[in-house]
């Protein structure tokens, strides 16, 4: 089931949609608009969820033409099915609709079968569309997932492995300095011993927004595992990546963590490989 918007300076052609779609369809709720600046207005509100649209091509104040430019160029409408609905026969004039999206063409006067096989077809392509977009999503969040430290967010040990190899790559192809950082939060074992594992958690969750905020935006930020971090610099010598370790230590060392009684509670020890 799902919604049409229909658009057209007749109301009694609006009721005729509607009483046809009504008697054998797959709409079950219908929006109506006079001309096609109020159409749009309907189209474009978020909370409005618009499955198709049937737009008469002749209106007053905004014509079909110019409600197809601007469905087209939204991202967020784009990909709404819209039919448009006229009495015009000039192949010129249909050609023109296609050219400027319009997914099908419907003349006047109706023909009841025709009417409802095109409005219900083009409202299971938006179902498709939707499908489609929902297994898009969670193809990205399982990616994401794949890829991203559950606990702090950060990249983890299979993305840090896959970066590292490809930044190693293009600094050999380019001769490019690169540098890697190997960060150790130490006692943290007393940490968790002492306040608990919930409170060893948002040690490590503040470490990794500490690092992030450090650390260029360049730089890929890793949790290697337990209370380790890993950081990989592009275009960055030696010495650089010992400036950017300094700067992690001190900033580590002056942060007093929630929970813990003071700043320096938990220090950090970084190592630059050479």
């Amino acid at each position: 089931m799902g919604t049409l918007l229909i658009i057209d300076d007749s109301a009694a052609v609006r009721e005729e949609l509607i009483e046809i779609l009504t008697a054998d369809g797959d709409f079950n709720h219908f929006l109506e608009a006079p001309d096609g600046v109020s159409g749009w207005k309907i189209f474009s509100d978020p909370e409005q969820d618009v499955d198709v649209v049937c737009c008469d091509l002749n209106m007053p104040r905004m014509d079909g033409y110019q409600f197809l430019r601007m469905a087209r160029a939204n991202p967020s409408l784009m990909n709404i099915p819209i039919v448009m609905v006229t009495s015009e026969s000039d192949v010129t004039e249909v050609v023109k609709a296609f050219e400027l999206g319009a997914n099908d063409f419907i003349s006047k006067p109706f023909i009841s079968s025709i009417l409802k096989v095109r409005l219900n077809d083009m409202l299971h392509i938006k179902h498709l569309q939707d499908l489609q977009d929902l297994l898009k999503a969670q193809r990205g969040m399982m990616e994401e997932m794949a890829t991203r430290d559950s606990l702090t967010n950060l990249a983890n040990l299979r993305s840090f492995r896959m970066s590292l190899e490809d930044e190693f790559n293009r600094s050999v192809r380019y001769g490019d300095p690169m540098s890697v950082l190997m960060a150790d939060l130490d006692r943290f074992k007393m940490v968790n011993d002492t306040y608990g594992h919930p409170r060893g958690d948002a040690v490590l969750k503040e470490t990794a927004s500490i690092m992030l905020d450090v650390m260029r935006k360049a730089d890929l930020v890793a949790r290697y595992g337990g209370e380790e971090f890993v950081v990989i610099m592009p275009h960055t010598d030696t010495d650089g990546a010992m400036r950017a370790a300094e700067r992690l230590r001190a900033a580590v060392e002056g942060c007093h963590f929630d929970g813990l009684p003071a700043a320096g509670d938990v220090t950090v020890s970084i190592g630059v490989p050479h």
